[in-house]
């Protein structure tokens, strides 16, 4: 099989993966700049078969309108970017699909919608190769963006995908590695939401869970209400018999 992959991007990882029947690109970068690079280095593969989006944030979809080819995601991800502020410069998805999507193409690439992140959130897995791109189900090397996540969702995403066979896993944001990143990434959700937990059973207030985690996470000014909105669905009723693996 075929083994030829590429991955783009300074800030958010958008990917090239070439088969026998043409190229299929993963995500289309977050500015106009890295767009143009990612459609540059497409169309000199080959021919595009088909964009994929892993999910409706914008900082994946800058380059959605330069392809011709059908972009496919979720419809859950698909009815979210049409809410988007952006939604004037989006090419919206033209195939959608509920749980999975297989695409053959010499070999088999399965979509997969899992939700957690956010709701439309769906990994491509091209099992022959063992090769995984799992978008912004796992940020490697930094703290994710956990403003609308359903954390309990996002959990057991990630142990399920720890039991596919996969040797080389693409984060949507960060280096490439294999299995070990995604653990990584689910050990820091479960410790995160159990340290919110802690923090709240010695009665501290949601403005001093707040201190007290900007005290430990390196969080940009910009994400601090992604920061509170995490705080408050922690702390929801939704989640207080949630067991975890990991405690603090």
């Amino acid at each position: 099989m075929p083994t030829d992959h590429v991955v783009l991007g300074q800030f958010v990882n958008a990917s090239i993966v070439r088969t026998t029947q043409g190229v299929i690109v993963i995500d289309t970068a977050a500015t106009k700049e890295e767009a143009e690079e990612v459609y540059s280095e497409a169309t000199r593969q080959g021919k595009v078969l088909f964009v994929i989006n892993t999910h409706e944030h914008f900082d994946h979809l800058a380059g959605n309108s330069l392809f011709s080819c059908p972009i496919i995601s979720s419809g859950r991800a698909r009815k979210e970017m049409k809410k988007s502020p952006q939604l004037d410069t989006i090419a919206l998805p033209t195939i959608t699909f509920d749980k999975t999507l297989t695409l053959h193409l010499g070999e088999r690439v399965e979509v997969t919608h899992f939700g957690g992140h956010c709701l439309g959130a769906s990994v491509v897995y091209f099992p022959e190769r063992r090769l995984l791109f799992v978008g912004d189900l796992v940020f490697n090397g930094r703290v994710p963006y956990i403003g609308v996540a359903d954390f309990t969702t996002w959990i057991d995403a990630l142990r399920e995908l720890e039991t596919w066979d996969a040797d080389i896993v693409v984060p949507g944001h960060g280096p490439v590695g294999g299995k070990d990143i995604l653990v990584a990434q689910r050990l820091w959700l479960e410790t995160f939401v159990e340290r919110v937990r802690a923090l709240s059973a010695t009665g501290l207030a949601h403005e001093d869970i707040f201190t007290a985690l900007l005290n430990h996470y390196t969080v940009i000014p910009r994400w601090h209400p992604m920061l509170h909105s995490a705080i408050s669905t922690i702390l929801s009723k939704e989640l207080s018999n949630i067991a975890y693996d990991f405690k603090l």
